[in-house]
């Protein structure tokens, strides 16, 4: 009894600092169930208000105008919303192969080793009884949850998958994204605004690059959605300017795909979330896996050269740490937040309001009637894909040159504060080039690890796509000080 007495003079102040931080963020986690409670409140109210544009959409218009090379060339922006359709076709390519009386995904067996032996032999990332569960899924969830991974399933017939995303100026990160997924994603909502979420006018500078030819070869697959005034809530409330653009996006990105089934897939992401096509692959093409599902990122600031460290918490108390064996110092912080549910839940737990999926909150008690009906077929239950070196993607923060992040400093919403966009001095394009030097942050700290390129696999570093084009790509690969 004497040593623990002993201990708590010796740490009293500690002890002090300790019980100070467990209220702070009792208060913190009270005051953030609120916030998501009042914004689910409004956001549902604002649904109503949203379905206002027509819901036909003439079938003899796919966006193609004459001779038109790409879709978007002769795009009508005042007819944006009854011009155009997207037509999920089947996917029709083979991704299993039956040896003996089993079945194996392809990408995932080695092919000769499992004919000689007559079952599935797994390539290297790659588990489960028929080798099509790859490691982001594997190790996130399914090596600890063996029951469910024997409920996977292979289907006959892929599901399409509908990507959801709102676009600024993060073209690079937009062009690698849709360069990199190919035929993984059957369809995309682009949605751009002529208004910042801060409120300002803007240029359709995404438009305009369509209209000039921009990933002509995938257009076919694009439907283009076009906000074009900023709410009168968002003029007093900036979190809810950023959570409007995906309500909008799903309610009448939607509207705009013909074909769909309540099993397809929908995932909606910001532009500087980069998924793996293996992960977006295994939603398609197995039955078996349960909704919502949140991704699990590796998470770079600047570049793919500084990674995010996990944020201070109780446990960079000294003695606190020191007591539970745990410090979050230099550790990488995995970043996650629900990213995918199918058709079927977008539709009848959220009334496609994509921003309800990315708050992820089906069991808020205003959804409880809809969760209700829809359980009675369906399976909720949230699970991660994607951990620490198995990552089901990029999240590449303030991404961009220097005049790009100046660009979104000034364009950030009111009240994500503090708004750096609010000190001029922040502005300087020489400054913001030594914060990317530096690993430094607008605050004056530097809170991220640098990421030595040859000491993690290249699959963990960057996307391929950008890998293989480091000439266009060199300044989110490589640091500014090794640039030749």
């Amino acid at each position: 009894m004497v040593k623990p007495l002993r201990l708590l003079k010796n740490n009293a102040k500690k002890i002090v600092k300790v019980f100070i931080w467990l209220q702070i963020f009792g208060v913190a986690t009270l005051l953030l169930k609120r916030s998501v409670d009042q914004d689910v409140v409004v956001l549902l109210e604002e649904e109503d208000k949203v379905g206002i544009l027509p819901e036909h959409i003439d079938g003899s218009h796919s966006g193609l105008e004459g001779g038109a090379k790409w879709k978007f060339k002769d795009f009508d922006l005042e007819k944006w919303n009854s011009s155009q359709r997207i037509v999920l076709k089947e996917d029709t390519k083979q991704y299993f192969r039956k040896i003996g009386d089993l079945i194996c995904y392809t990408r995932g067996t080695v092919i000769t080793a499992s004919e000689k032996r007559n079952k599935c032999i797994c390539q290297e990332n790659y588990f489960g009884a028929h080798c099509g569960i790859p490691g982001s899924a594997w190790y996130s969830y399914y090596k600890d949850h063996p029951q469910a991974a024997a409920l996977l399933v292979p289907r006959l017939r892929p599901r399409r998958l509908i990507h959801g995303l709102q676009v600024n100026h993060e073209f690079d990160m937009t062009e690698a994204r849709v360069e990199s997924l190919g035929s993984s994603v059957d369809a995309y909502i682009l949605m751009e605004s002529n208004y910042t979420t801060y409120g300002s006018p803007k240029a359709l500078e995404v438009l305009g690059r369509l209209k000039e030819g921009w990933l002509a070869d995938h257009q076919d697959k694009m439907a283009y959605v076009f906000l074009s005034y900023f709410t009168e809530n968002g003029k007093t409330n900036g979190w809810f300017a950023d959570s409007f653009l995906r309500l909008f996006l799903g309610k009448e990105g939607m509207k705009l795909i013909a074909g769909q089934r309540d099993d397809d897939v929908f995932l909606l992401l910001d532009a500087d979330e980069l998924p793996a096509d293996d992960a977006l692959i295994f939603l398609k093409v197995f039955d078996g896996w349960t909704e919502p599902v949140q991704f699990g990122w590796r998470w770079t600031i600047f570049g793919f050269y500084w990674l995010k460290a996990q944020d201070p918490s109780l446990f960079n108390i000294p003695l606190l740490g020191s007591l539970f064996g745990l410090d979050n110092k230099n550790k990488e912080r995995l970043l996650t937040f629900t990213a995918a549910c199918t058709v079927g839940m977008l539709k009848h737990v959220y009334g496609n309001n994509a921003m309800l999926l990315r708050r992820n909150v089906w069991s808020h008690k205003l959804l409880a009637e809809r969760v209700a009906i829809y359980k009675q077929n369906h399976t909720l239950q949230d699970w991660t894909l994607g951990t620490t070196e198995h990552y089901a993607g990029f999240h590449c923060s303030w991404c961009y040159d220097p005049d790009g992040i100046r660009t979104k400093l000034m364009s950030a919403q009111k009240h994500d504060k503090p708004r750096w966009g609010d000190y001029p001095e922040k502005l300087n394009l020489t400054y913001i080039e030594e914060l990317i030097s530096s690993g430094g942050w607008f605050d004056g700290t530097h809170p991220f690890i640098f990421v030595n390129r040859r000491s993690v696999p290249s699959a963990n570093y960057a996307p391929q796509y950008m890998l293989d084009n480091e000439d266009k790509f060199e300044y989110l690969l490589v640091p500014p000080a090794d640039r030749i």
